[in-house]
């Protein structure tokens, strides 16, 4: 959303009816709204395994076996997977990509939506596609795709075939990671949680050695250090050091290039992330069994949970870092070991002005859907809604949602 700045935010309303397309079609599928709100479209059904997509109340040209997946992108664009003549591709503001596959999914973008990766599986095998671009090398088996901010895509794939149920076979390592279709030389057990670093080049995961023995690669080399588990490794914020949460000694540690880095040993570790100001490392933590909370530089906050926390976003400065967590059956917020009064069924992902000071997130409540910015409801009940946008000036949201059939994007001053 770099280009946010040049979006209408001085019209206070605008409106799109959606309930007029239930008549005016067989059945609509739930709405998907553009990034800007100017756009909202949905698959519909026009006759028996007929579909088209609908923008604005207007037909894309072609009409589709199937239609699923549709997604709005960073930069204002919608796209959707669809079937035509027993071929899956992928549509783009109404295009048809020209590489057509036997079945497509997992849509990735980067960050402005510049670009965008399906998976393909073509001729029983399977690689990737990075803007309508498909990898050359396919593979008899594929899972864990990533694609990097600069566009390279990697992902765990077989190498080696094996028999069903051959079990030697297995445990010699079937599985390595391709990158933009490259293979890399090493085998392993079991591989996941790829992660690039900032340039693209580089390649960081989680591997298993065997039943037991767990580790984390970079670049195919692996830390020496074995563990009873280990989750998602990252690059630090020199991009060179990798981190990552392990189990060992019945605990688990944060470890860096090998070492020990934190030396609290927690019940849980995982969602490891960089606090982009400082390059701090946070995570999400169980100090002990059953208890959640948030740690930054092995210093865990005050506040604990008893069901989860689901998700950190930080802010552009590092200066806030928000909680997204579950207490007592209900779902809440917190923003620097501090929570809202908020309490709801449902929560979105925060969105968080670039120096901390605001906080937006849509949520449900007993069936209905409100925006509340800085722990005060600002929008809602809406029967639906996706998630608020942050004005370039910090002085107004974008709240985009459903009210009695009728579409409306609201500017509302914070």
């Amino acid at each position: 959303m770099k280009d946010k700045q040049s979006w209408d935010w001085s019209t206070p309303l605008k409106e799109i009816s959606f309930k007029e397309l239930e008549s005016d079609y067989n059945w609509v599928e739930d709405p998907c709204i553009s990034a800007d709100g100017e756009s909202l479209a949905s698959i519909v059904n026009l006759d028996e395994a007929v579909f088209g997509i609908c923008v604005n109340g207007n037909l894309w040209d072609g009409e589709y076996e199937k239609a699923w997946s549709l997604k709005a992108l960073p930069d204002n664009r919608l796209a959707a997977c669809v079937c035509q003549d027993e071929q899956w591709g992928l549509v783009m503001d109404g295009a048809l990509c020209s590489n057509q596959f036997d079945f497509i999914w997992d849509m990735r973008w980067n960050y402005d939506g510049s670009k965008v990766s399906i998976a393909f599986q073509q001729d029983m095998k399977y690689g990737m596609a990075v803007n309508d671009e498909p990898w050359e090398e396919t593979f008899e088996s594929m899972t864990g795709m990533v694609l990097s901010e600069t566009g390279d895509a990697a992902a765990v794939v077989q190498v080696t075939s094996m028999a069903a149920a051959d079990v030697n076979a297995f445990s010699q390592g079937l599985f390595s990671v391709a990158k933009n279709g490259v293979l890399g030389n090493e085998h392993f057990f079991n591989i996941w949680d790829i992660n690039f670093d900032g340039s693209g080049k580089n390649l960081t995961w989680a591997i298993r050695f065997d039943r037991q023995a767990y580790g984390v690669a970079v670049n195919g080399a692996c830390w020496d250090n074995r563990f009873g588990a280990v989750w998602k490794p990252i690059f630090c914020k020199d991009g060179h050091t990798v981190a990552a949460p392990v189990r060992t000694k019945g605990k688990w540690f944060l470890y860096q290039d090998n070492r020990q880095l934190w030396p609290t040993g927690y019940d849980n570790i995982w969602h490891l992330a960089l606090n982009p100001g400082t390059g701090a490392l946070c995570a999400i933590v169980a100090p002990k069994y059953g208890k959640w909370t948030v740690a930054q530089d092995d210093t865990p906050w005050t506040l604990e949970w008893d069901g989860m926390v689901r998700q950190m976003v930080h802010s552009k400065d590092g200066s806030a870092l928000v909680a997204v967590f579950k207490d007592k059956g209900m779902w809440g917020l917190a923003k620097n070991d501090k929570a809202f009064q908020l309490s709801c069924d449902k929560i979105f992902s925060p969105c968080i002005s670039d120096d901390g000071s605001i906080v937006a997130v849509s949520y449900e409540k007993q069936g209905k859907y409100y925006v509340n910015v800085n722990d005060r409801v600002v929008a809602g009940p809406y029967e639906y809604m996706t998630d608020p946008v942050l004005g370039p000036t910090k002085d107004k949201v974008l709240v985009k949602g459903i009210e009695k059939g009728i579409y409306k994007r609201s500017i509302i001053s914070v």
